[in-house]
């Protein structure tokens, strides 16, 4: 801007200055040392001016003050450029007119504080629109324009000298440099387009691929986007390797759950996200087998068995890319955000649809999708995104860093078109996505809750179902019953309507005939707001629905709130159902429907969940012998014997290898060094060898035969050998049975509903 739009301007503005009869011996000519300076002056000015605009500020005074400095240091660079390059002319001594000269000064500084106060107020809602940023830079030019002619009305040139034909040559060099400037500026501008359009056509191809976007919201509500107008983002692979023809990476698959509940406790697998990257150098994308090794060499490092899972590699890539982004936007991968409850298909506009535009067509788009019906267009590929809402202050780090914060409304269809994606398909999960980070910040449900638990069996025996509210899928179709836990008496009356259908528990509670006459009054009064609770939840509900409905007198624990410890906890008394495989939400405006597998693995996401600490141990004691094995290097005198073990209640398959005892600590000792991020040492290499080795036999010799199993301290070793322990001449020997339990997961409320459901309340036509 300073050299071209300034510098440039003004010598060629000069150049239309014609003195006398034209004589290109009277013409202006300028001397080296002035015209050299002045190219600085502008550059120097103007980056003054926009650090001033960019000056992070919190209080809207200094806001406006920085703004304003912005104009008055960019007019005056433009002013100080034009005085300072007439004072270079050679042949000529200048006497400007005063009012004019002010006028000059006020012309530039005026203009330019209006037009960058107005550009650095609506940036960034004009950042998709090219036509307002256009004007804005047409205002500015004819502002530098109009202050360099006024400056130069009722000036008067007194001649020194008349030109040499040196002097007369150079002027038309310094015309010849000002017009290259301009082409190189041209072809600059050109170049910016061309390298625009094909990220573009880039991002289109990556809306066919499984992406990781990240979608952070200013206090204020605007959504963090980056210079071009898009949000960051990073690809996990091409397409998710599916085992089967009828398996879909949704809501519903296991891997689409555990990144769920991993973004809710990062701290369980950032310490592995390091060696997760350096296992997938790897590996090599191909379109028949991703998870293949790239050649001999890498198939030495990994274990063959860890390939037959595709899971593992895809939950790596997710991994990899969350932390990608969050280096890109300098945050650490903690505080990157949770992943967002749904999953967007993109690429599904058609050519012949218009982004722009807000037609029919696209709204029967949207209510198919968010109505769960099938669509005649099908997604190339999908988005997932994490989301957190940002403070202040970090909000002030990341414009520092190069990041914006626009409305959705002006940086839409920039967004959307990379996606492919209708516009309005966008702007409504934007604001889902909106409102399901303020639920996350602000949700508080203490007291007793009246909710209504209705399950849909799925096709071809998938499971099931579960109805929830539209619009927060993480809680049951609910009503307030008290403010505070019951009292034994109010729990004591519930008790009385356990397994009756709703229709009776409204016949109990009005008692028309007057048949309790044990009821005291306050059983009265907990009758009738029970009772209107009661009804109000059928109106959530379909009428089918609460109609077979059974109440469950036993109360279950939720914990919604993300910011209170496992005490905050709400009482849920449910109404229970097993509903038709096929029924339809269509008509009910507030319930639908989610896989039960994926609303029980919410249940688990609370803030002091003990199921974090072991979820973070499942994942080190899967990937941290897996990762930890690309830097052993084992002896080759050493034979491992791998003994396929189950874990109880699990169908996971699990590989203790048995060694002498130097090696396993040699092993564990190489892992804790090498990775840095050991399952909580997984063998303490500070013990004596006597806790890691069986206790002396009966001949007072130490057992090596047995080695070693790296275990943690929530892992119990039971042995199915018909002896027990004991300290007699008994020991370990190497054709024992062995079966390792760990702490389980805690049920939720889910769970718990589940299991009543299905034993007491399911009908005779429902198999489980």
């Amino acid at each position: 801007m300073g050299l071209v739009g300034i510098w440039c301007m003004h010598f060629i503005g000069n150049r239309a200055i014609i003195l006398g009869d034209g004589s290109p011996d009277i013409q202006l000519v300028y001397n080296a040392g002035y015209t050299t300076l002045s190219v600085f002056l502008p550059i120097i000015g103007l980056t003054l001016a926009f650090s001033a605009a960019e000056f992070p500020s919190k209080s809207k005074v200094l806001h406006w003050i920085s703004l304003t400095c912005t104009g008055v240091f960019a007019g005056l660079s433009v002013v100080g450029m034009h005085y300072v390059g007439n004072f270079g002319i050679s042949n000529y001594t200048l006497s400007y007119a005063h009012r004019f000269l002010a006028a000059s000064i006020i012309i530039s500084i005026g203009d330019c504080m209006l037009v960058l106060i107005l550009f650095y107020t609506l940036r960034e809602k004009w950042i998709s629109s090219w036509w307002k940023r256009l004007a804005c830079a047409m205002l500015l030019a004819g502002g530098v324009c109009a202050m360099h002619f006024t400056a130069s009305t009722g000036c008067m040139y007194t001649l020194r000298s008349r030109n040499g034909p040196n002097a007369i040559r150079s002027r038309n060099t310094q015309v010849t440099i000002a017009g290259a400037l301009c082409a190189v500026a041209a072809l600059l501008v050109v170049g910016v387009m061309f390298v625009t359009r094909h990220r573009a056509r880039v991002m289109k191809n990556k809306s066919q691929k499984v992406m990781l976007a990240c979608a952070m919201f200013h206090p204020d509500g605007r959504i963090l986007v980056t210079t071009e107008g898009v949000l960051p983002a990073r690809e996990i692979t091409d397409k998710y390797q599916h085992r089967t023809f009828n398996e879909d990476f949704d809501t519903a698959h296991p891997v689409f759950q555990w990144i769920f509940r991993v973004t809710r406790n990062w701290s369980g697998v950032s310490e592995l996200i390091p060696r997760m990257k350096a296992h997938l150098t790897g590996l090599r994308d191909t379109s028949e087998d991703e998870s293949r090794p790239v050649s001999s060499r890498s198939s030495a490092h990994y274990d063959p068995e860890t390939y037959s899972d595709y899971s593992i590699v895809f939950r790596e890539r997710f991994c990899a890319a969350a932390a990608s982004l969050a280096a890109t936007l300098h945050i650490p991968t903690e505080r990157v955000g949770v992943l967002y409850d749904k999953i967007i298909e993109t690429g599904t506009l058609r050519p012949e649809d218009k982004v722009g535009k807000r037609n029919t067509v696209q709204m029967d788009k949207l209510a198919d999708v968010e109505s769960g019906r099938s669509l005649n267009l099908f997604g190339k590929g999908q988005l997932l995104f994490l989301t957190r809402q940002l403070s202040s202050e970090d909000a002030d780090k990341l414009l520092n860093a190069g990041f914006k914060f626009a409305s959705v409304h002006q940086v839409g269809r920039t967004i959307a078109e990379p996606m492919q994606v209708p516009l309005a398909a966008l702007e409504a999960h934007v604001a889902d996505l909106k409102h399901y980070v303020d639920k996350l910040n602000t949700l508080e449900k203490p007291g007793t809750w009246l909710a209504f638990f209705g399950l849909i069996p799925r096709p071809n025996s998938k499971g099931f179902d579960v109805g929830v509210k539209k619009e927060d899928q993480d809680q049951l179709p609910d009503v307030r019953l008290l403010p505070v836990e019951p009292q034994q008496w109010q729990a004591e009356f519930l008790q009385r309507l356990d397994g009756l259908r709703t229709r009776s528990c409204m016949t109990f509670l009005e008692d028309r005939t007057q048949t309790d006459t044990q009821r005291s009054q306050q059983e009265q009064q907990f009758a009738m707001v029970l009772l209107q609770s009661i009804v109000q939840l059928g109106q959530q509900v379909p009428a089918d629905w609460f109609r077979e409905a059974r109440f469950l007198a036993r109360p279950v624990f939720a914990h919604y709130s993300q910011h209170r410890l496992r005490g905050g906890v709400s009482w849920v008394y449910t109404f229970c159902v097993i509903a038709d495989m096929h029924t339809s939400l269509e008509a009910c405006d507030s319930v639908t429907r989610i896989p039960l597998t994926f609303f029980s693995a919410r249940q688990r996401c609370y803030k002091g969940s003990p199921d974090h600490s072991i979820l973070a141990r499942d994942i080190h004691q899967e990937f941290g012998p897996l990762l930890a094995r690309r830097t052993v290097k084992k002896p080759a005198s050493a034979r491992i014997k791998k003994i396929p073990m189950r874990m109880p209640g699990s169908s996971r398959r699990l590989t203790h290898h048995h060694s002498t005892p130097q090696q396993t600590i040699s092993r564990s000792s190489s892992f804790t060094r090498d990775d840095g991020s050991s399952e909580h040492e997984l063998v303490d290499t500070s013990r004596k060898l006597s806790e890691i080795v069986p206790d002396k036999g009966a001949d007072g010799e130490r057992d090596n035969t047995w080695g070693g199993i790296l275990v943690n301290s929530e892992t119990v070793v039971k042995s199915d050998s018909k002896s027990e322990y004991s300290t007699g001449n008994k020991h370990l020997g190497m054709g024992m049975k062995v079966a390792v339990g760990t702490a389980k997961q805690e049920d939720t409320f889910v769970d718990e509903l589940m299991e009543v459901t299905r034993t007491r309340f399911m009908p005779p036509k429902i198999g489980y």
